[in-house]
């Protein structure tokens, strides 16, 4: 896998982002994709082995286009800056949570797992799991190793507490956020390395008791 061969197609496509750039550049377009596709379906490879519900999942499943969709803005970039995968069970656009590996030059590569935007009915159903279950959920979020990898989650809270909860519930704070996703950065040298599809397990194997919490309340 050649990732540095990734990362300097999207630097490129970032400096000269436009649908006529593209195509006089679809073969390296191309061959960057490939590349990406193979370090998917080793994550994928490697990752049914901690979580079985995988099994049936294929790498194409989980890689999300380049394309912006089609209600970008006028004038807008045409093509993302990065490439995405979300690996979960029914792949990208799954409820599930998903394994993030998203590869961005300039030192925005990163990877980690959870829920970033979920349907109203399920936040329902994960904020329920959190009033039910807070001990569990603390024990994930303050585990060292995960705490020292991914911090706190990325999703937005809401300033007022939703409709069922007191401000006062001892689990506010987290029942407050809209998604429900943790991420860690990487630099161009990190990504670049040997050792990188190992890290990314590792790291995997780190949010796989968080996707085993939230997961709970799918019903897919």
């Amino acid at each position: 896998m050649n990732i540095r061969l990734i990362l300097d197609f999207l630097r490129d496509l970032q400096q000269n982002n436009s649908k006529v750039w593209m195509d006089r550049n679809r073969q390296r377009y191309t061959e960057a994709k490939e590349e990406f596709k193979q370090l998917v379906a080793h994550l994928l490879d490697e990752l049914r082995h901690i979580d079985p519900s995988l099994n049936n999942v294929t790498a194409a499943e989980c890689i999300f286009r380049i394309n912006k969709n089609d209600f970008s803005k006028k004038g807008e970039a045409p093509y993302k800056d990065h490439f995405g995968a979300g690996i979960s069970p029914g792949g990208r656009h799954s409820l599930f949570a998903n394994y993030v590996l998203v590869l961005s030059p300039e030192n925005k590569s990163r990877a980690g797992g959870g829920i970033r935007q979920p349907k109203p009915h399920q936040l329902e159903l994960i904020r329920e799991e959190i009033d039910y279950n807070l001990g569990e959920l603390e024990a994930i979020l303050a585990h060292t190793e995960f705490n020292e990898a991914f911090g706190e989650f990325r999703g937005e809270q809401r300033k007022t507490a939703p409709k069922g909860y007191s401000k006062s519930h001892p689990a506010i704070e987290l029942i407050k956020y809209n998604g429900y996703q943790v991420l860690h950065y990487f630099t161009d040298q990190e990504v670049c390395a040997p050792d990188f599809p190992h890290r990314l397990l590792s790291y995997y194997k780190l949010v796989k008791p968080l996707h085993d919490f939230l997961n709970r309340t799918q019903t897919e």
